[in-house]
């Protein structure tokens, strides 16, 4: 891999993670598959935010939770709350809340806003998150849509995603470069 020299120990080790979880497949929409991709997109949404640089604003004191809000996506917010017990990202806990209506999107540092929402709730919820510290990630496979910082899509039977700097900087996000090597394509 191009990039095994930049990333030392124990980071190496966590994005090799990530990166053998994309060669897990996709497969039809069988029970077992699609629990399997749940569980791939439930991993990504926590381990996301091992590499996302928050301002200080994001937090409202130094040992606040990273929230991970889930919005239309219920099976998915059971898998996050069953994988993030006992865990930590920068010596913070996760915590998941499932988000309705739209309250609530601005206390994320997280925002995983399912397909399961019609398309004018997923713009609503992405333009109440815009310009706070939110990292908005999306599962739409037709296109990447505007405000979102993460798309998951499959991509040949494997879970992937496409990554929008430009969004993730006007959320005042910075993502490390660790996750942009990972990922299928990076605009900017």
């Amino acid at each position: 891999m191009r990039f095994a020299h930049a990333v030392p120990g124990a980071s190496w080790r966590c994005l090799l993670l990530l990166v053998m979880l994309f060669v897990l497949p996709a497969g039809a929409a069988t029970e077992d598959s699609t629990l399997a991709i749940q569980r791939i997109k439930a991993a990504f949404l926590y381990k996301f935010a091992s590499y996302v640089e928050w301002p200080a604003k994001a937090f409202r004191e130094a040992d606040s939770p990273i929230v991970i809000g889930v919005a239309g996506a219920d099976s998915i917010a059971a898998e996050l709350e069953r994988a993030v017990v006992g865990r930590t990202v920068s010596g913070r806990p996760l915590q998941v809340r499932r988000v309705a209506g739209g309250e609530g999107v601005e206390c994320c540092q997280v925002l995983f806003i399912g397909a399961a929402n019609d398309p004018e709730r997923t713009r609503e919820l992405l333009t109440r998150a815009r310009g706070h510290p939110v990292l908005t990630v999306t599962e739409l496979e037709s296109e990447h849509p505007k405000g979102s910082i993460i798309n998951f899509l499959n991509a040949t039977d494997k879970v992937r995603f496409d990554i929008s700097r430009e969004a993730a900087e006007r959320n005042g996000l910075q993502l490390r470069s660790q996750l942009l090597a990972v990922a299928r394509q990076v605009s900017s």
